[in-house]
């Protein structure tokens, strides 16, 4: 028998809405209120949006975008900061991790979750393929970014079509050492991100789009999608969680809780005590590790990113459990696999040796 899912087709929204949705939704189903859903939406005006794990100050020119209202958000998922605007259709996928259709590991969900938009794509003309992790590509040109989450018993997935792009503006949200520097982003950003204007020379109705989107995902996931509207308490859950998404203490939860480590940041350590900071690139995104070591050992970290990392907020866990550890490869390589043993951590593309080489490199540098 096929299973029958919700789809909300919610047209456009106000910017931090269509962060919210989704959180909301997947809250709703985690709590029994709500079936599996699927919501199609778009922002009605431009927004950026931060990974979960990155800092604002770090990653974005913030005082650019106050000058432009351009409003900041920090979602829930993983990845790295990105431009949003009505130019681009977003497929937000909640199910029940119960449920027959959903794949137990976050690798799989990509895969089987993807089939639907990749789909879509070949059906307008575009020989997009999926590229694990988590990219819909055309010719190693990526047109679709994805990521993905957990909320208790719900697993969530959220992604775009992209009809254009304001190449432009995303250069210029972005945090670079130099105006050079912007350049060569600039240039990157083209050569490795298309869209289906670009591919097309034209963009096909947004209707019709959704239409195959819909379709395929019947097809793909073998399920009944039927059109329904958000429910009261959903609505609820939004208007609570924009207000949340508006607020200082969530777009700066990193700094807010390691503000002791990066006052340090700034200061010149000496003796036993040292403070060190790295960049490490993984398969699964670039790792930002602050840390403080006094004798060899951990005394405080800060582990930030554009890596995702499920469940979404055991990363203050993993920093805990490393305080007091001995700054060896060894000793922290040991910790961090009992890190995601214990806590059931899935980060697609990054394992614990990652991030025990993304520390010891910190903690090296602070030596100089």
């Amino acid at each position: 028998m096929v299973a029958t899912w919700r789809l909300l087709d919610l047209g456009e929204l106000p910017p931090i809405s269509t962060q919210a949705v989704y959180h909301a939704v997947g809250i709703a189903v985690d709590q029994g209120l709500a079936e599996n859903t699927i919501i199609f939406c778009s922002p009605s005006s431009p927004l950026v949006c931060l990974g979960y794990h990155q800092e604002p100050g770090i990653e974005v020119e913030v005082e650019y975008c106050r000058q432009k209202q351009l409003p900041i958000v920090r979602r829930i998922l993983g990845g790295g900061a990105v431009y949003l605007d009505g130019d681009q259709l977003f497929y937000q996928i909640v199910v029940s991790k119960s449920e027959p259709e959903v794949p137990a590991s976050m690798q799989e969900i990509f895969r089987e979750f993807l089939k639907a938009p990749v789909k879509t794509y070949n059906d307008i003309g575009i020989p997009a393929s999926y590229r694990p992790l988590n990219d819909i590509e055309v010719k190693g040109r990526k047109i679709s970014g994805n990521g993905a989450t957990e909320i208790g018993r719900s697993a969530v997935l959220t992604g775009n079509i992209i009809f254009d792009f304001n190449f432009d503006e995303m250069t210029r949200i972005l945090k670079v050492p130099s105006e050079k520097f912007r350049d060569k982003v600039a240039k990157t950003l083209r050569e490795r991100l298309t869209t289906i204007k670009n591919e097309l020379g034209s963009v096909p109705s947004r209707d019709s789009v959704k239409d195959l989107l819909r379709r395929n995902y019947e097809t793909s996931l073998n399920v009944k999608l039927v059109s329904d509207e958000l429910a009261p308490r959903e609505k609820e859950l939004i208007a609570s969680l924009q207000e949340e998404y508006r607020s200082h203490e969530w777009l700066y939860s990193i700094e807010n809780q390691h503000e002791g480590i990066i006052q340090k940041r700034r200061l010149k350590l000496s003796g036993r005590a040292y403070i060190g900071e790295a960049v490490h690139k993984t398969g699964g995104g670039l790792l930002r590790v602050l840390v403080e070591t006094l004798d060899d050992r951990i005394v405080d970290i800060m582990i930030s990113g554009d890596f995702s990392l499920v469940p979404m907020d055991c990363l203050k866990t993993l920093e805990s459990e490393l305080r007091g550890v001995e700054a060896s490869r060894e000793a922290l390589i040991d910790r961090v696999k009992d890190f995601y043993s214990n806590h059931r951590v899935e980060s697609p593309g990054m394992n614990h040796e990652d991030l025990a080489d993304a520390i010891i490199l910190a903690s090296t540098q602070s030596r100089g």
